[in-house]
């Protein structure tokens, strides 16, 4: 009897274990980030458990409620990529997003996250004309500093020998 538990005890996390799915960490999983304007850096599956296997990754843009699915194979061990890359999003937009697995039929938690916003350079102010300027006189400045040391160093030169 003893033997009977200690077998449904080691099966029970295995069948109930639910599937990780996260933003990578740029502090923990050593990139620059993880949100983009049009893409996701997710953390892939455990590849010890579904190394090999199919996956798809469903995702519902909200609010519209439009699903889409992602089908992709879980690399097996050891993983040599960083993550899994949800790509052609829109900027700005919130997503929901699940692992499943095939053929376990094994699904993480939603996640829920939104992608960064950002404005078409087109759109934005230029602001002050004075930037330019600023940088007319500043290169003025240094472009008459630079004929003055060489001016210098050619007299330097020719009254040392």
């Amino acid at each position: 009897m003893l033997a009977v538990l200690f077998v449904l005890g080691m099966l029970c996390p295995l069948n109930f274990a639910e599937i990780e799915i996260r933003l990578l960490d740029p502090k923990i999983d050593g990139v620059l980030a993880s949100k983009f304007p049009n893409s996701f850096l997710l953390s892939l599956p455990n590849c010890s458990l579904y190394g090999d296997s199919s996956a798809e990754l469903l995702y519902t843009e909200l609010p519209s409620n439009e699903n889409k699915t992602e089908s992709f194979i879980v690399p097996s061990c050891p993983v040599s990529l960083p993550g899994f890359l949800l790509k052609n999003l829109k900027n700005g937009t919130t997503y929901n997003m699940q692992y499943k697995i095939a053929g376990v039929n094994d699904t993480s938690a939603n996640l829920t996250t939104t992608t960064t916003n950002v404005i078409d350079y087109q759109q934005i102010d230029s602001g002050l004309p004075a930037r330019s300027g600023a940088m007319v006189v500043i290169t003025v400045i240094l472009s008459v500093a630079m004929v003055a040391l060489l001016i210098g160093l050619i007299i330097s030169f020719l009254f040392s020998g």
